[in-house]
């Protein structure tokens, strides 16, 4: 129970446990004892209930974006910031053009320091353009605007490595799952996967392999790390 009600603060939990000692030192002889317990256990409902709306109310701040992925068989997800399981390095953007095409931003962060700059030790990029419908998207032009890419930059020891997606050969792909419109706005969620193959920039015989890639985004264009709802 006290695990379940964790975030409650510990004087309810007090008041509750010295309600249940008082019912069970009562004997119900006659009529004004009856009434003790019946006052009591109403006590102990009224908080009961109170913390159960609490309990409801933690639920539903749910993370709302999520992603993870193996590069080379590890797993590799963005950092938690703190000790906050809602605040984690990731942003997805989503934009339109040419009327009824999205496109979509996302980056990522993973650093021992929680950094969310340049200089993380691990950047990871993959934009997805001319989204329509659920399907199949290939990821091969070059970085850059407006361009269908995938790019992972390391930086470790002083060393910076940029690893892209293949320009000639259709070795990364998206696949969207699911759309998830958001009410009352333009927003459109995505569900689905990532594959493929990137290289290094300046060493095309290093590469690296990713796969098990799954994410679901429903927050989108935020200026914070807050992947709650809110």
């Amino acid at each position: 129970m006290y695990r379940e009600l964790g975030f409650i603060k510990k004087d309810k939990i007090s008041r509750i446990n010295i309600i249940i000692n008082r019912i069970i030192g009562i004997k119900p002889t006659n009529m004004t004892n009856y009434l003790k317990i019946e006052i009591l256990l109403t006590g102990l409902l009224i908080l009961v209930l109170g913390c159960s709306e609490k309990i409801e109310i933690k639920q539903e701040s749910k993370i709302l974006n999520s992603f993870s992925m193996n590069i080379n068989d590890q797993i590799w997800q963005p950092s938690v910031i703190g000790n906050d399981s809602c605040s984690v390095a990731l942003r997805c953007e989503m934009s339109t053009i040419h009327g009824d095409k999205n496109f979509y931003t996302i980056t990522m962060y993973k650093d021992s320091k929680s950094k969310t700059d340049f200089e993380s030790e691990n950047i990871f990029y993959l934009q997805i353009m001319d989204v329509i419908s659920t399907g199949t998207y290939v990821i091969s032009d070059p970085f850059g605007d407006f361009k269908s890419y995938a790019r992972f930059v390391k930086n470790e020891s002083g060393n910076r490595r940029i690893y892209d997606n293949s320009t000639i050969h259709a070795s990364s792909k998206v696949q969207i799952v699911e759309l998830i419109p958001k009410s009352g706005s333009a927003l459109i969620g995505i569900k689905g996967s990532f594959s493929g193959i990137l290289y290094n920039r300046a060493n095309p015989k290093d590469s690296i392999v990713i796969d098990n890639c799954l994410f679901s985004l429903k927050k989108l264009n935020w200026n914070s790390f807050c992947q709650c709802a809110e």
